[in-house]
């Protein structure tokens, strides 16, 4: 039997003039929830409902989202549903013009494996109605009216409601191209955001690399050169002696392999050998004790390896540039942060391979001058091989941790 308390039949004139209305209603309107919201009351005159629903199609299709007025249901979450698992997916497909039910809970239109049909008996909804949103002949959606009452809606309501699908569908399409644009504008001002942080970080990177040129050749001309040239003169003067005595020659030699001893540290420096001999696991632990060395033992360092070596597997520029973020960061920990302990860890977390170097010193907002020229070079160095940087101080204040994270590429084969 028909709702007694549905609205009368109208005349061509009275849903002309709701019709407008709803027009004007949705004037202004720059979302799809807003819209919906300033129609319902519109439709409510033309159609009786105690739920109205308008979802809207992926671009592929595949997926839909729904706005609700009346009820609130799982229909309306934020989080896309598939198409397949739509009630009304026959209507989306475009396969019926419409769908109008006396009783949607005993409808097997409705109800089939995998349907998301729960909504129906949680809301109790049972007269349905439902006709598409079509552009261009497309469909990109659907409006849907129901009711808690059984049989309320007939050919005539499915009119009325065509006419306020076809007043929507336009203004809808409308939103969501003005979306996609808005969407697509801040994925481009995010990518060109990135690159400028990428071309500055890159920038910063070569003038760091150049100080660090600067700095080796006056090590080699302050350092290793002065002593050469002190060897030298000593050498000179034995010539001039009548005889020379181990005593003598001893301090030349011991004198030599401290040269050499520089030479190979200053080497290593711009070229990391122990990582290319013995692996990363090694080149790190070798950077702690040279940490725990210029400390004069006040400091412990420690290694935790669950990854065995699978850093050893990476290219060789991810390796170095890794390397050089721990080394960065182990020179930051024993000089500025006042540290008793370091501990770097190397272990998985699903695909990607995390690197963090902790210390217990005194933070971020500690009073020890930070090199944040530094800083600024580990984040630069994970940027340009794709890794995520973060360094933060733990919640209770003390130290500071650098975590680097990078899904590691996959190891090819040397062919057999």
């Amino acid at each position: 039997m028909p709702d007694p308390t549905a609205p009368p039949r109208l005349d061509d004139a009275a849903m002309l003039q709701h019709l407008v209305r709803i027009s004007q209603a949705l004037a202004g309107q720059l979302d799809f929830q807003s819209a919906i919201l300033a129609v319902s009351r519109e439709v409510r005159a033309i159609l009786a409902f105690d739920h109205m629903d308008i979802c809207l199609l992926s671009k592929n299709g595949e997926s839909l989202l729904a706005y609700e007025v009346g009820l609130h249901t799982s229909w309306g979450s934020p989080t896309a549903n598939p198409t397949r698992n739509s009630p009304i997916r026959s209507l989306l497909r475009g396969e019926v013009a419409d769908i109008v039910t006396p009783d949607a809970q005993s409808d097997p239109r409705f109800h089939f494996e995998g349907a998301n049909d729960q909504p129906i008996f949680a809301a109790r909804l049972k007269s349905r109605l439902h006709v598409p949103l079509r552009v261009h002949g497309a469909v990109i959606g659907a409006l849907s009216v129901s009711s808690h009452q059984i049989d309320v809606y007939g050919r005539a309501d499915v009119t009325a409601a065509q006419h306020v699908a076809d007043l929507l569908a336009p203004y809808c399409f409308a939103i969501g191209k003005a979306e996609e644009a808005k969407a697509s504008a801040i994925v481009e001002a995010e990518a060109r955001a990135r690159e400028e942080g990428l071309r500055l970080g890159a920038l910063r990177l070569t003038e760091a690399l150049e100080r660090e040129r600067q700095r080796i050749g006056m090590d080699l001309h302050d350092q290793v050169l002065a002593d050469l040239t002190r060897l030298l003169h000593a050498i000179a003067r034995l010539r001039a002696e009548p005889a020379v005595t181990p005593g003598q020659l001893d301090g030349i030699e011991a004198d030599i392999r401290a040269a050499m001893r520089e030479l190979r540290r200053i080497i290593d420096d711009a070229r990391p050998n122990v990582l290319q001999l013995f692996g990363f696991e090694h080149a790190v632990e070798d950077l702690l004790e040279r940490a725990a060395r210029g400390s004069a033992g006040a400091l412990v360092v420690r290694l935790e390896n669950t990854v065995g070596a699978a850093m050893d597997d990476a290219p060789e520029p991810l390796k170095v540039a890794l390397y050089r973020i721990v080394q960065e960061a182990l020179n930051n920990a024993a000089a500025h942060a006042g540290a008793g302990e370091i501990v770097v860890r190397l272990a998985a977390d699903g695909e990607r391979t995390v690197i963090s170097i902790a210390d217990d010193g005194v933070g971020l907002g500690g009073r020890r001058p930070r090199r944040l020229s530094g800083i600024a070079n580990m984040r630069t160095r994970a940027q340009l091989v794709g890794a995520d940087f973060a360094i933060e101080t733990p919640p209770d204040g003390r130290g500071t941790r650098v975590t680097i994270g990078i899904a590691l590429p996959a190891r090819v084969e040397a062919a057999q």
